[in-house]
């Protein structure tokens, strides 16, 4: 279909509703935060993320023509830029 913008809009779609949940598991959970009680690791990915997403919102909201080297855009920079260190720090910590 080619409906670059209706994948990207589900997937962000899906990642806000997830988080919808875990907002509202957060206030059933009885022994405090949620994210009190998972790995670290998790709390990086979850941190990630939203980030992320963000990232996306704001390049759905802003479409610029700025590239670097006339082939990527300044989202997929940042989202590159957020995404190597979150995996490294999940790495770090499996280790």
């Amino acid at each position: 279909m080619g409906a670059i913008d209706m994948a990207v809009a589900m997937l962000l779609g899906s990642n806000l509703f997830d988080g919808l949940i875990i907002a509202i598991d957060d206030l059933a959970h009885a022994q405090g935060p949620l994210l009190a009680a998972v790995s670290p690791a998790h709390a990086v990915t979850a941190f990630a993320a939203v980030m992320m997403s963000g990232v996306v919102i704001v390049a759905l909201l802003y479409r610029l023509a700025m590239r670097l080297l006339r082939a990527v855009g300044w989202a997929s920079v940042t989202l590159l830029v957020i995404y190597l260190p979150s995996s490294y720090a999940i790495y770090l910590h499996g280790h």
